[in-house]
């Protein structure tokens, strides 16, 4: 399995970090990487909801949540022809707030190929992403 993965250290609590990774159709306002978020259904995110998003320069895809531990955790999955890409996101308590951890991984026939392809492009994405979240959960603290 190739993966990509960004830590990054937020002076928030945890829940306020929580609630800027899981209210994903806020994302667009604080990433440029990514141009529209929309739930496909309604909610707190557990498992099996689904987001469409655009992003610049890729094709739309719709992410299903796989894995969901409450104020902790989530992983999507998002499938295209040959292969899985599986998104995690985790928020864990620190001393002076809390720490987040974005990864993106490819498996399926085409894994490997796809990672080579969009690795650094995916790790630039993740970067950005994580300092969005950071931005976003300490301007609320």
């Amino acid at each position: 399995m190739a993966a990509e993965s960004v830590v990054i250290d937020i002076a928030a609590s945890p829940a306020r970090a929580w609630r800027a990774v899981t209210d994903v159709e806020d994302w667009p306002r604080w990433t440029t990487s990514m141009t529209e978020v929309k739930r496909l259904d309604e909610g707190a995110l557990r498992v099996g909801s689904q987001a469409r998003i655009k992003q610049p320069g890729l094709p739309t895809l719709v992410w299903e949540v796989t894995e969901l531990v409450e104020g902790s955790s989530f992983s999507w999955v998002a499938r295209t022809p040959g292969v899985v890409a599986t998104a995690s996101h985790e928020v864990v308590p620190t001393a002076n707030g809390s720490r987040l951890t974005l990864g993106v991984a490819w498996t399926g026939i085409f894994g490997a190929v796809t990672a080579a392809l969009v690795g650094k492009r995916t790790l630039k994405s993740i970067t950005v992403d994580a300092n969005g979240h950071k931005a976003c959960a300490e301007s609320a603290a």
